[in-house]
């Protein structure tokens, strides 16, 4: 009884020797297993992150099959290169951004701030502009009537002046001569008594420069001349001349009605009273009648007055200077300039010229031509007097005292003189006519 005690005990003992030793030796194994994995884990990603392969790895998982070792290395590559894109991302940002910096603080240091100056061309300057274009029929005939004035202009016709002459402010050039101002007619102001003739407002709203640059503007312009000493004393004639003719045909009148005896009975105070009459209704006419229509002429003056300031970006003068193509040893002297009636409806524009030609080149006159400010170009022509030059030649070293006339189609224009050669058809000589 007490041996079979024993045996048990004996037994029990080692029953529960051999559960703790392989209990013990069983979480030994699991645990040992848990921190291998670990160990593999980290040791992976370590080398996806470098960009090497698992050697293990590998032969584990061609042991466990072809498909899941393509898979799997395959997401770990796929990491790998995500982690890695991440940190060059990240290095590239950070480099960007001090690159950045530092090219920011170098433009900053060496900054250069570049503009025009600009000049206010102050309310009131006072510009003189010549009309450059007006509208035309396309034919001389069909702008004029049957006295052959111009036709008379109409609100909304649209025209170009030029200025004449450089506008400065505080000795800066800002509006130079040629500018080309652009608008139309707003205002057609009917003819005065005394034959004083009508005038226009036009409005302009551009200007351009002969650079090209334009500018949006906006003054009123007008042709309206006040009365001078001159017109004054040439009103005052037509007044006298107008009131002499009608006293004359007043006397005449009366002589005729009342005859010799009746005018000697009355001592002729029949012919003073129909003089008198006659300067009173001739005066009356001379008051009455009005002058011509306002019209366009390309040539006529128009009186600019700025309303308000105007921001005018300074010129710059060319420092290099345009050499003159004109022929050494030829010169032409204009010493008398008048624009004279053709008897057509026309105008002759009439040069006395003196012409020296102390050059080798022998000159032909029909090489010479008159050009105007819109570019057109009229040949010499025969004048209505005999003493007009037209054909001519000048020899080498020889003078020439003559008459020119140009049919110019618009006199009032400024016009230059353009000779060419006979051969090569270039200019040789040019010249303003002042």
């Amino acid at each position: 009884m007490k041996l079979r005690s024993l045996r048990g005990i004996l037994t029990f003992a080692l029953s529960c020797q051999l559960l703790l030793t392989g209990g013990g030796f069983g979480f030994y194994c699991s645990a040992q297993g848990q921190l291998d994995d670990n160990e593999k884990a980290s040791a992976q990603s370590r080398q996806a992150s470098s960009g090497e392969a698992n050697p293990a790895y590998s032969r584990t998982n061609t042991q466990a099959g072809a498909g899941g070792s393509t898979q799997n290395s395959g997401q770990n590559q796929a990491s790998g290169q995500n982690q890695a894109s991440g940190q060059n991302q990240a290095s590239g940002q950070s480099q960007a951004a001090g690159q950045n910096q530092n090219s920011g603080q170098n433009q900053a240091s060496g900054l250069t701030l570049k503009g025009e100056v600009s000049y206010c061309v102050p309310r009131g300057t006072g510009i003189k502009l010549k009309l450059a274009s007006v509208p035309t029929n396309g034919m001389r005939l069909l702008d004029r009537d049957l006295d052959g004035n111009l036709l008379p202009a109409h609100v909304g016709d649209v025209i170009t002046a030029r200025t004449t002459e450089d506008i400065y402010v505080e000795d800066s050039k800002v509006i130079p001569a040629g500018t080309v101002f652009k608008g139309k007619v707003s205002n057609v102001n009917p003819p005065r008594r005394l034959q004083r003739p009508g005038w226009l407002e036009v409005s302009f709203n551009q200007l351009e420069l002969p650079s090209g640059a334009k500018f949006a503007f906006r003054a009123e312009a007008n042709n309206y001349k006040p009365s001078t000493m001159k017109s004054k004393a040439r009103a005052l004639g037509k007044f006298t001349a107008h009131a002499a003719g009608g006293a004359i045909v007043g006397a005449l009148v009366a002589y005729k009605v009342f005859g010799a005896q009746n005018t000697a009975a009355m001592h002729g105070y029949n012919i003073a009273g129909g003089a008198a009459a006659g300067a009173l209704i001739a005066a009356g006419y001379a008051m009455a009648k009005k002058g011509t229509h306002a019209s366009l002429e390309p040539g006529d003056d128009l009186n600019l007055s700025i309303d308000t300031d105007l921001l005018m970006p300074a010129l710059t003068e060319p420092t290099k200077k345009v050499a003159s193509n004109n022929l050494e040893g030829l010169s032409i002297e204009v010493e008398k300039r008048k624009v004279v009636k053709d008897g057509l409806g026309g105008s002759f524009l009439r040069l006395d010229v003196n012409i020296q030609n102390h050059s080798e080149k022998r000159l032909n006159a029909i090489d010479l031509f008159a050009r105007d400010a819109n570019g057109n170009k009229y040949p010499t022509s025969m004048g209505p007097e005999e003493d007009s030059g037209f054909d001519f030649i000048m020899e080498p070293y020889s003078g020439l005292r003559t008459r020119l006339y140009f049919n110019t189609e618009y006199p009032k224009l400024p016009h230059e003189l353009i000779w060419l050669d006979h051969k090569t058809r270039k200019i040789c000589f040019r010249q303003k006519v002042e």
